[in-house]
């Protein structure tokens, strides 16, 4: 029989031992080969048969562990968990630390000794290598010649994965040091181990009976690691850089530089794992990288700080503070311990996470720190720090001692207390325990912390519920912290306090994200991000927050942070991941599968639709009520389907990472059916729902189906990015179907279908790249009937670029071709633009015939439509309409004709018509002499164009601005809203109206007595007018050049130039333009 170990404290058992010396578990033999439990005295095991002794310890003869099936050397507590859960842990990503680890020497003790002999050598390396690899809770995954690999963080996740790795290749270091001083004292041979460390994603696959585990490496996780061993002489530990970032404030490391892995572009730093720091608890690691500001938290700290004042008057108190992981618990101790300052004793032991099976950890821990007693120290020189400590107790100490020295590992320094039973000596203990607080509390008013007392424990948890006890008589505060999880066992006392945490208000969460980042301002989006994910949890805050520099999501400039990506892409880090995993892992099977499964569907979920796609439907409602219990998911109230939510979108997101590719693929294509099904008769409401869950389940049909409803819902509104979003992602999808003429007619009607709301956004030229895409497939299949919406684009196109006479002839022959075939869309967008080239060339006459026309041609129930342009064609031909008559100088037709359009627009409820009636409005004011109060409508048309993305009517309403501050005798201000016009223009690649820009720019600068400046854009103005044949602005153009001359004294030109503007005037009767002429000649004679 193989010797046995402590399955709680992994103590070695003496042979014939019952139970355990060092905690009281009962100790059960196993078997080698299986893992099953041995019955006493067996000589063979009655699951697999395998001899109990002799040869199957060949796992014990030679024992070999690394033949053996991984149940056999697995401690049965952790084989248990694993075995429970399997089907819950299997196919998972999991973010792991790789540990490789091998021994060198083996070559020497070959050519030594008998081969047995070198087995049973090398196989007891092994088993003191897998004893500190599973204390904390590592799994061995395989065996490689003279090493081996192990996982921390899979198949179970931890959440601190990282530290449990570090700290098992310190003991392995240190044990296999040991062994080889003494191999080399025996046997004279040289026997080291070197390891190599590495952090990163895996894909946990199926877990067999034998605890045999298949993974997959996700990008060069493995690779990495393995590289590390390499690196490492013999005795030696090296992490890579994403080990190294998550332990380095627990403990010393020597950075060696960059280095080279197989299949990794960038070579990668590594550091030599020297030894942990001393004491280092999480908020001090959190310390050192620099505090976020203590805010939000203001009554639970006066609660704790009350609690204090009343234990200091001799009444003691006990505070429970719960709250989810990150919440802050540490931190609100940190800001009591402050407060409690000298006038208090503090005395403070921490639980760890894979310290619940070492008895009496946070007391030990409490203990050391109390007297002094450091990792290095000597047995001497512990019994001494004991002694000092204790002499608080006076002559009481004597009896104190001994199980204080016991239970930090020293000589007691009493044979009898010794041999005394367990039972007996652990209850000595605890009563040593207490009365070494009383005596502390009876010098001075202490505090006593057990942080994280979720991880406690029993013997730790059994002295606590004796210190609850007796606390009303001490002067003591004792302070317990815990997740929620954690169900207290202390009952409910009438000097009790509960403090239970919640999330931070936004703006105390606005003043962390900036403190971490170190700026006074966050962009909006990016801030909005990031209070989505972490929902005022202080360290999910300051996480986020270092992520986004770590990831280059942004930079900082002068105090301020800008962004390089979306804010979308934001990820959730490893430190915060690793939290939550480790959460997820601890639920039962059942929980954790309805909360994956949740997952997929979204942060919000229903009842009705989970029930449909769950594999779990005679545990659902069980696994939902507990998942309530515990606060991961609500229960939204009210009448009709339950509906539910995550109580945090990270645990969302993380729950959703763990599921392998396929089966998010599997789900989310299921989820979608199921939506179809459950809401057959509404789909046009779940168009968005369905496109996300379709395109991630890859159903490509139906998510062509469905993003073109859903963009045609988005357009609707005026919601042009996230309309374009999903034409863009129709045509994603249609590049994974095979080109039919079906699906080519679908992927030319979604390139047309882009028109209005690429038109809105000012991506002409990215219109003209879809519809040549469009013409050519509509060539290839013979879909000539296309070819109209086509050319009628081009009209809109060539008006934009100022090509008014190429606008006009693809207008007139769209007319002809919607005359042949009486298509009443293709001669909505023909009589529209004419209506703009005529408008844009001066010929206004023609402008308001044309409009006339269309608006007669659309008046009664089809007046709201938009034959798929950007605004509504009524509404817009009454605007063209009021600028004609405008320019003509009847202002008063043309503000009926803008409240005849609308009408129409306001009944349409479109934002965008709305605004493009609002600019015109504007530019009728103008004329009409009412600058102010065109200043008063145009500044908040601006301000919504701006806010939309409606290029096209911000240009219109910045020049008409301008236009207005000039006229109201502000022409300093019209210099920025004129020039951004001119900007936008340039950016978006048009430049319809130009000359009415630089005009009321040169206008400014005459105002201002820039005479230079005034003739650059003058010039700039009469050079755009004969580009695009704008002559109507031309003609005003050249009135104000003439009045620039005039100012100069240079007669010749102003005759030259008034004689242009009067030629035009006349030539496209324009009496405004006509009679400011004649007025400035008068001026001119009588100087």
């Amino acid at each position: 029989m193989t010797p046995m170990r402590c399955p709680a404290c992994q103590s070695p058992g003496r042979p014939g031992a019952r139970f355990c010396e060092e905690c009281g578990t009962r100790l059960e033999a196993s078997c080698t080969a299986c893992g099953a439990p041995l019955s006493p005295g067996a000589r063979f095991c009655s699951q697999c048969g395998a001899a109990a002794t002799g040869a199957t310890a060949a796992a014990a003869r030679a024992g070999d562990v690394r033949g053996a099936a991984p149940r056999a050397y697995t401690p049965t507590h952790l084989a248990a968990r694993i075995l429970q859960d399997r089907s819950a842990l299997t196919g998972e990503r999991k973010q792991v630390t790789v540990l490789f680890a091998d021994v060198s020497g083996f070559t020497s003790l070959s050519e030594r000794l008998d081969p047995e002999e070198v087995h049973a050598l090398i196989n007891r390396a092994f088993e003191l290598m897998l004893a500190e690899i599973h204390a904390y809770e590592g799994t061995v995954n395989q065996f490689l010649g003279d090493g081996l690999m192990a996982l921390f963080g899979a198949p179970v996740a931890h959440e601190d994965h990282a530290l449990r790795a570090a700290h098992a290749a310190l003991g392995l270091q240190r044990a296999l040091a040991r062994y080889h001083e003494e191999l080399l004292r025996t046997r004279g041979v040289q026997f080291r181990a070197r390891q190599g460390l590495n952090t990163g994603l895996v894909v946990v696959g199926a877990i067999g009976d034998n605890l045999r585990m298949d993974y997959t490496a996700v990008g060069d996780t493995t690779n990495t690691a393995a590289r590390m061993l390499q690196l490492a002489e013999p005795g030696q530990i090296i992490v890579a850089e994403a080990t190294a970032r998550l332990i380095e404030p627990y403990f010393e490391l020597r950075q060696l530089g960059t280095f080279t892995v197989k299949n990794r572009e960038q070579p990668v730093a590594a550091a030599e794992l020297v030894r942990p720091r001393p004491h280092v608890s999480r908020l001090a690691a959190r310390v050192a990288q620099g505090l976020a500001p203590f805010v939000g938290r203001d009554d639970a700290l006066g609660e704790l700080e009350r609690a204090w004042a009343t234990a200091r008057g001799g009444r003691g108190q006990v505070a429970l503070v719960a709250g989810d992981p990150g919440i802050g618990k540490s931190r609100l101790l940190l800001e009591l311990q402050r407060h409690v300052g000298a006038e208090g004793t503090w005395l403070q032991g921490d639980c760890i996470s894979y310290g619940a099976t070492i008895p009496f950890l946070p007391i030990v821990a409490m203990l050391k720190r109390a007297f002094g007693i450091h990792d290095g120290d000597g047995e001497s020189e512990v019994i001494a720090r004991i002694g000092e400590g204790c002499a608080v107790l006076g002559a009481d100490a004597r009896e104190v001692e001994p199980p204080l020295r016991y239970l930090l590992s020293v000589d007691p320094g009493d044979a009898a207390f010794a041999a005394r039973d367990p039972v007996r000596r652990r209850a000595e203990i605890v009563a040593a325990i207490q009365r070494l607080l009383a005596a502390y509390s009876r010098r001075q008013a202490a505090v006593v912390v057990v942080e994280d007392a979720h991880w406690i424990d029993s013997a730790s948890e059994d002295a606590l519920k004796s210190l609850v006890d007796a606390v009303p008589g001490m002067s003591l505060l004792l302070v317990v912290t815990y997740r929620p999880t954690y169900q207290q066992p202390f009952g409910e006392r009438t000097y009790f306090r509960h403090v239970t945490l919640q999330p931070v208000e936004h703006e105390a969460a606005a003043r962390i994200v900036r403190a971490t980042l170190g700026v006074d301002d966050i962009p909006t989006e990016l801030a909005a991000a990031i209070a989505r994910k972490a929902e005022g949890n202080p360290f999910f805050l300051e996480e986020l927050g270092r992520a986004l520099l770590e990831t280059g999501l942004v930079r900082r400039e002068d105090r301020r942070l800008v962004l390089t990506r979306p804010a979308a892409t934001l990820v959730v880090p490893d430190t915060v991941q690793d939290v939550i995993a480790a959460r997820l892992d601890r639920l039962a099977e059942a929980q954790k599968r309805t909360v994956q499964t949740a997952a997929v569907i979204g942060r919000e979920f229903a009842l009705s639709l989970l029930q449909r796609v769950s594999d779990l439907q005679s545990q659902l409602e069980q696994s939902l009520a507990e998942l309530k219990r515990i606060e991961l998911i609500y229960e939204r109230l009210g009448a009709g389907d339950p509906e539910y939510v995550f109580r945090h979108a990270l645990t969302q997101d993380v729950a959703y990472a763990s599921l392998l590719q396929a089966e998010r693929r599997r789900l989310h294509a299921v989820i979608g059916a199921a939506i179809e099904d459950l809401y057959a008769g509404r789909l046009e409401e779940r168009a968005e729902e369905l496109v996300y869950h379709f395109t991630r389940g890859e159903v490509w049909d139906k998510v062509v189906r469905y993003a073109r409803e859903a963009a045609g819902r988005a357009e609707a509104l005026c919601v042009d990015d996230r309309a374009v979003g999903f034409y863009e992602t129709a045509l994603q999808a249609l590049e994974h179907l095979p080109e039919t003429p079906e699906t080519a007619r679908e992927a030319i009607e979604v390139r047309l279908a882009m028109r209005a709301t690429l038109w809105r956004g000012g991506e002409p030229e990215r219109l003209v790249a879809l519809f040549k895409e469009a013409e050519a497939l509509a060539g290839r299949h013979g879909l000539t009937g296309y070819l109209d919406p086509i050319y009628a684009f081009l009209v809109q196109y060539h008006w934009a670029r100022g090509e008014q006479d190429r606008a006009v002839e693809y207008g007139r022959r769209c007319l002809e071709r919607a005359a042949a075939r009486d298509d009443l869309g293709l001669r909505v967008t023909g009589m529209y633009y004419l209506c703009h080239a005529y408008r844009q060339t001066g010929r206004y006459a023609e402008a308001l015939g044309a409009a006339r026309e269309l608006i007669a041609l659309l008046d009664g129930p089809r007046a709201t439509e938009r034959f798929g342009l950007s605004g509504i064609p009524y509404a817009g031909a009454c605007g063209d309409a009021a600028v004609a008559l405008a320019e003509v100088g009847d202002h008063d037709g043309a503000l009926r004709m803008l409240d005849q359009g609308q009408r129409v627009a306001d009944a349409a409820g479109h934002l965008y018509t709305q605004m493009t009636l609002a600019a015109m409005r504007g530019r009728v004011l103008v004329a009409a002499g009412r600058a102010d109060e065109a200043i008063g409508l145009l500044e908040p048309t601006a301000a919504t164009c701006r806010e939309r993305r409606f290029v096209g009517q911000l240009i219109n309403a910045l020049k008409y601005l301008a236009d207005a501050y000039v006229r109201a005798g502000r022409p300093a201000d019209a210099i920025a809203p004129a020039r951004e016009a001119i900007a936008l223009q340039e950016q978006v690649k048009v430049c319809v109206e130009r000359t009415y820009k630089h005009t009321v720019l040169a206008r400014a600068y005459l105002a201002l007595g820039d005479l230079d400046q005034a003739e650059a854009e003058l010039a700039r103005a009469l050079a755009f007018a004969e580009r695009n044949a704008e002559r109507g602005h031309e003609g005003w153009a050249k009135l104000l050049g003439a009045e620039i001359a005039a100012r100069r004294g240079d007669r010749p030109r102003v005759a030259t130039l008034l004689d242009g503007a009067q030629e035009i005037a006349e030539e496209l009767a324009i009496p405004p333009l006509l009679e400011r002429c004649r007025a400035l000649l008068a001026e001119i004679a009588a100087r």
